[in-house]
């Protein structure tokens, strides 16, 4: 079902500001120039959900039931879950139980979700969570045409995705295809606040609703949702069902990608005029790596980072900028001169006034890349070139002064005793750690090594084998354990 939630109500209001704007309307031209801009809007508004809607695709993720994943159940408790018993058909009681119903194995639809067309050949980006944990994926686009993994693994493949930003990439048709519609990128950097956000998506099962707002603001980080935090927030309702779909301007670019919402908490699930979007140039970045390389590469410089207070700007004699608090050793900004104590006012043309603006502003470059640092040093100022390398499993110490471990998913707090987990991020490693890992625990080791700080994990992390990393754990007073948490990729 295709739904078009224009909003005549918020159109009729912006005519109205429309001529509001050159003054109260005094003839009856005047309202007709009002009726023609009103016009015009809407015109450019529903021509974009009209195009737009020819490239996003609904998703379907499907998987298997769980009971029939429970092999080897212990006979105490298979009478429990209605299985049979071995070598006894109609499980505990004999002929005086029913015997189960043989369950069906395939796979069932287990949540939906949308995507865009980016590209002609059938590449498809969306979320991550939307395609976690399948056994199928079944993809239909808006002209009838469904794509099934179950007809064949070339129907619909996952070209890779990306944990840290819980994007993900799918190609339809096995490369076959060269004609599908697809999105532009728009330039996520430019938008404003204040701008048209239009939404499409699957909100509820509904498929190719459309709902205009705004784009409230921008730069949203710290929420916790993943590793790498630029969102755009905007008012358009965006609704279970709506992640991975495109948030678009009034251009009919796509500015991002739909990933969650703020509730109003209790049972509620529906939009209170709070959704948040990946902006479309970390998309797009992503997306391209996935697609050549089939992984994403992530440039690092090898510093810890400070937030820079009013009393340490006075102090070091800068008006912005970002404080070094520590340099690794042997690393990109050590090899380039880059000291404790400096604070980065640039990277390359880029000013900063955040840990947060300078990591963004960084992973616009690639590992091997040249990256200009500008920092002031005892008053004058210097740049400094740095070579970036390729990110893989440091730490870093946030502007909040917790640690955190991008290639696990962990966010710890240091102690005298070791290191405090106070969040574990959806989706991560650290979320599918055996035996389970919560908020509290304190990790003493690191693969065998004390840890206490970036450094000390960093180091550690070098020792892992065998792509698990194994962490010694203390949970008040229920003990030790020995965590392992694994690093391989799942579905």
């Amino acid at each position: 079902m295709f739904t078009r939630n224009v909003g005549r109500s918020l159109l009729a209001g912006l005519a109205a500001a429309a001529l509001l704007a050159g003054g109260l309307p005094s003839r009856a031209d005047d309202a007709s120039d009002g009726l023609e801009l009103a016009m015009k809007l809407e015109a450019a508004l529903t021509g974009v959900a009209d195009k737009a809607s020819q490239a996003v695709v609904v998703i379907t993720n499907k998987q298997r039931p769980q009971m029939q994943q429970a092999q080897g159940v212990p006979p105490e408790f298979r009478w429990f879950f209605g299985l049979p018993e071995d070598g006894n058909p109609y499980g505990r009681g004999g002929r005086n139980r029913p015997a189960p119903r043989p369950q069906d194995d395939r796979p069932q639809p287990a949540g939906m979700g949308s995507g865009v067309i980016i590209r002609p050949e059938g590449y498809v980006v969306t979320n991550l969570h939307v395609i976690q944990d399948q056994d199928e994926l079944e993809v239909k686009l808006q002209d009838g045409r469904v794509f099934d993994s179950a007809k064949g693994d070339d129907q619909v493949k996952v070209v890779g995705y990306d944990e840290d930003t819980d994007i993900a990439v799918l190609q339809l048709g096995g490369g076959k295809l060269n004609d599908l519609p697809s999105i532009a990128f728009g330039d996520s950097d430019r938008i404003k606040v204040g701008q048209y956000a239009i939404a499409v998506g699957a909100p509820f099962n509904l498929d190719y609703s459309v709902t205009i707002g705004h784009i409230s603001q921008k730069g949203r980080h710290g929420m916790r949702m993943t590793n790498f935090e630029d969102y755009i927030q905007t008012d358009a309702s965006i609704n279970p069902g709506n992640s991975g779909g495109p948030l678009l301007n009034i251009h009919g670019e796509m500015i991002g990608i739909n990933q969650f919402i703020m509730t109003g908490g209790g049972s509620s699930r529906g939009n209170i005029g709070l959704g948040f979007a990946i902006p479309s140039n970390l998309v797009r970045r992503v997306a391209t790596d996935l697609i050549d390389h089939g992984e994403v590469a992530r440039p690092f410089l090898g510093i810890s980072m400070q937030e820079l207070t009013d009393v340490l700007k006075k102090r070091y004699g800068v008006e912005h900028g970002v404080l070094v608090e520590s340099v690794m050793e042997g690393e990109a900004a050590e090899k380039a001169g880059v000291k404790a104590g400096d604070v980065v006012t640039k990277i390359g043309d880029k000013t900063v006034d955040s840990p947060h603006d300078l990591l963004f502003a960084v992973l616009a470059y690639k590992p091997g890349d040249k990256v200009a640092l500008t920092v002031s040093r005892d008053g004058a100022e210097k740049v400094f070139q740095v070579v970036a390398r390729q990110r893989t499993g440091e730490a870093g110490k946030g502007p909040d002064g917790t640690v955190g471990v991008e290639s696990l998913g962990l966010r710890m707090q240091p102690t005298d005793d070791g290191l405090v987990i106070v969040a574990i991020l959806p989706n991560s490693p650290a979320s599918r750690a055996q035996p389970e890992l919560q908020p509290g625990d304190l990790v003493t080791q690191v693969n065998g090594e004390k840890v206490k700080s970036p450094e000390e994990v960093t180091k550690a992390l070098k020792k892992t084998k065998n792509d698990v990393v194994l962490l010694y754990v203390q949970r008040g007073d229920e003990g030790n354990y020995l965590v392992g948490i694994p690093l391989g990729k799942g579905k």
